[in-house]
C-alpha cells in the first residue's frame, strides 16, 4: 500500500492563499485529538498568518521597506507551515485521510515527465539558497541562473549566473535578503543546452 505524504504546495501560492490556507489548517488541527502536540504552536502560526496579511495590505500603497517586510513575513510563514508539513506528516505515517484532516493536501503520485523536478530551499545563512534538480541523462553540467523581481524577468540579461555544477545541486551565496529571487536551472549535454527548468521563486533571507 502507498504511503501518502504531505505535498509542500503552499509555498507555490498567493499570499490571500498563503492566508486562507494557514487560517483552514489552524481550523481543522484545533481541538483534534491527532494533532495534541504540534511543533509549532497553532497560535504561533494564526499570528504569524494575521501578520502576514497585514504588511501584505500595507505594501499595497507601495516603498521598499512595506515590501521588504512583507516578503520576510511570507518567509517565515512559509517556514512555519514546512515544520508543521513535517510533524503532520510524521503523524499519519502515511495514512492519507490523517493528512487531508489536517488542512494539507496530498502529494502526487510520481509520474514520467517532461521537465525535471527543480526545487529550492533556504540556506543556513543569510542570503544562501540551496537549489536540486532531477537528473539528465549524458548531462556534462548544469547551469543555475537567478534573477530578482516580483515576477520573473523575460530580459535575458537581467537573468545571473548563480553556479555551474557537474552535480544535480548547487548553493548559491550573496543574494539580497528580503528580496524575491527567482531560479531556474538548464543541463549541458553534448547535444548541446536542454530546456531551461524553472523559473521559481523564493524570498531570500
Amino acid at each position: 500500500m502507498k504511503k501518502e505524504k504531505v505535498v509542500l504546495d503552499f509555498t507555490r501560492i498567493t499570499i490571500v492563499q498563503k492566508c486562507e490556507f494557514g487560517r483552514n489548517v489552524v481550523l481543522k488541527m484545533t481541538n483534534n485529538a491527532k494533532f495534541v502536540n504540534p511543533d509549532v504552536a497553532l497560535a504561533d502560526l494564526n499570528a504569524k498568518t494575521d501578520l502576514l496579511e497585514q504588511r501584505s495590505i500595507i505594501a499595497l500603497s507601495g516603498g521598499k521597506e512595506a515590501t521588504a517586510l512583507m516578503h520576510q513575513t511570507e518567509a517565515e510563514w512559509d517556514d512555519l507551515m514546512r515544520k508543521m508539513a513535517k510533524y503532520v506528516d510524521r503523524i499519519a505515517d502515511g495514512d492519507g485521510a490523517v493528512i487531508l484532516n489536517a488542512g494539507f493536501n496530498l502529494a502526487k503520485q510520481a509520474t514520467p515527465s517532461s521537465r525535471p523536478e527543480f526545487s529550492v530551499e533556504l540556506g543556513d545563512k543569510s542570503g544562501t539558497v540551496a537549489l536540486r534538480r532531477q537528473k539528465v541523462d549524458g548531462a556534462k553540467s548544469y547551469i543555475w541562473q537567478y534573477c530578482v523581481g516580483e515576477t520573473p524577468s523575460e530580459n535575458e540579461g537581467d537573468w545571473q549566473l548563480g553556479a555551474a555544477t557537474s552535480k544535480v545541486t548547487a548553493t548559491i551565496t550573496g543574494l539580497t535578503p528580503l528580496a524575491k529571487h527567482w531560479f531556474r536551472s538548464s543541463a549541458v549535454t553534448t547535444d548541446g543546452t536542454a530546456e531551461l527548468v524553472g523559473p521559481i521563486a523564493q524570498v531570500v533571507i
